[in-house]
């Protein structure tokens, strides 16, 4: 795994952090598998479910990366373990080309905070293929502190 500007912190108990804020980036297939959950539900017509009841619409790295999507524009939302939810009006929009979500997002690994980045409509996410090396190994990309982390 490659990561970028990586800092640790070892914080009083004698815990060894990684301190710098973990990007977390949205790609086409992650919006195509949504897009397959978002027809799921409707057919259903529910608007929740666990993830074990779509797991047949998505592949191994969208199931893997489901969970993200509740960092990405109120579009999903967690219910519980396993269980999500669906805002089908901002699903629509955003399907429609009406309304953007964060390209990218920012975690803080000490405090947890999500910071949103740059807005993207639906046409503008790039494919999976962007994000793996030469070995086909997904890239951990890490951004220098923005403010305090205690």
């Amino acid at each position: 795994m490659t990561t970028l500007n990586k800092q640790m912190h070892t914080c009083s108990c004698g815990h060894i952090h990684q301190v710098n804020e973990r990007v977390i980036s949205m790609y086409a297939g992650l919006i195509t598998a949504l897009w397959h959950v978002v027809r799921w539900c409707e057919e259903k017509r529910v608007h929740e479910f666990q993830t074990k009841s779509v797991k047949h619409l998505l592949g191994k790295n969208e199931y893997a990366r489901f969970g993200d999507w509740v960092f990405f524009g109120g579009l999903v939302y967690k219910h519980g373990k396993a269980l999500y939810g669906l805002h089908l009006p901002r699903c629509h929009d955003f399907f429609a080309g009406k309304s953007q979500i964060p390209r990218v997002v920012y975690k803080n690994p000490m405090t947890r905070q999500i910071t949103p980045g740059e807005l993207c409509y639906i046409h503008q996410f790039p494919n999976l293929i962007a994000f793996l090396d030469a070995n086909e190994q997904y890239i951990a990309i890490y951004r220098e502190p923005q403010g305090s982390f205690l």
